[in-house]
């Protein structure tokens, strides 16, 4: 029977029978009309899935035979496995975990330090420049006026109490003493949500509010985020990271063609509309279309 008259249904659960065989990753497969399948892994972050299906369907307007596996609990650790073929990631987070005494910090810095660090089997794509989803700092207008404040690098952290939370589907970022540059805060302390946080702040409980990326909306009137021109924290660009020489030269391309056209604002909106219900497939399908890729 041809491929092309073998209904919808039963040629999805002979794909799912078919990465189960291939140990979930891109590889050839014992079956001569069997197509390698490309799994695309994802933690159960909702800026993980949304990334995991936009390379997905990226790839598979190539032509590639693509499955999208979420929820990974060691995400990385599969991919070195073989168990995936392409995790999308931060160049500051994997920098973070494979080398974090770098001292690199900005783009061209840290993307050059994650390759130099990269595992053996291991590569990455072209970084997103335009996404910027470093941690943003906030302080009050009162505080950052006491102490004619405006900048990330001009924080005397010893003297300073901070405080972080995660905004609602951003990947997590770790909140260590080397999060800003040569200066480690007195103390840290994790809050449950941003209103939490920032009546912290008002209340002078701490100094500095920490958030894992750039917040919806803008702050109150009594907040300000600090400016980062220089890099103190550690940039955070997405990439996909992916299994070594598994990919011809189009299907590289069509991986840097969505670095070159994702933003923050829009990645930021993507999310927001996956968190109030959309179904990230198709959120990753019709920005793909609104950029002809």
């Amino acid at each position: 029977m041809s491929s092309r008259m073998v209904p919808g249904a039963l040629r999805r659960s002979a794909a799912a029978i078919l990465v189960a065989t291939c140990s979930l990753a891109a590889v050839a497969c014992a079956d001569d009309d069997a197509r390698a399948v490309v799994a695309v892994g994802a933690d159960s972050s909702t800026e993980s899935v949304l990334l995991a299906e936009i390379y997905s369907q990226a790839l598979s307007r190539t032509g590639t035979d693509t499955t999208v596996l979420t929820g990974l609990d060691t995400p990385t650790a599969d991919l070195d496995a073989g168990r995936i073929a392409v995790l999308p990631a931060r160049n500051g987070s994997l920098l973070d975990r494979w080398n974090p005494s770098a001292a690199a910090r900005a783009p061209e810095d840290v993307l050059a330090a994650v390759n130099a660090a990269l595992p053996q089997g291991l590569s990455v794509s072209d970084a997103a420049d335009g996404t910027d989803l470093r941690p943003r700092l906030l302080v009050t207008e009162d505080f950052a006026t006491r102490e004619n404040l405006r900048t990330v690098a001009a924080l005397t952290c010893p003297e300073l109490t901070a405080g972080y939370t995660e905004l609602p589907g951003l990947a997590p970022t770790a909140i260590g003493p080397d999060l800003v540059a040569d200066c480690a805060f007195a103390a840290t302390s994790h809050y449950p949500d941003t209103e939490a946080l920032r009546n912290a702040l008002r209340d002078g409980q701490i100094q500095v509010g920490i958030v894992n990326g750039p917040p919806t909306g803008e702050n109150p009137a009594d907040l300000i985020t600090l400016d980062d021109e220089d890099y103190a924290l550690r940039t955070q660009n997405i990439l996909a990271l992916h299994r070594t020489g598994i990919f011809d030269r189009r299907q590289t391309k069509k991986l840097n063609y969505v670095a070159g056209e994702l933003t923050t604002e829009e990645l930021i909106d993507l999310i927001t509309q996956v968190e109030s219900g959309a179904a990230p497939a198709i959120v990753a399908r019709t920005w793909l279309d609104d950029h002809g890729l």
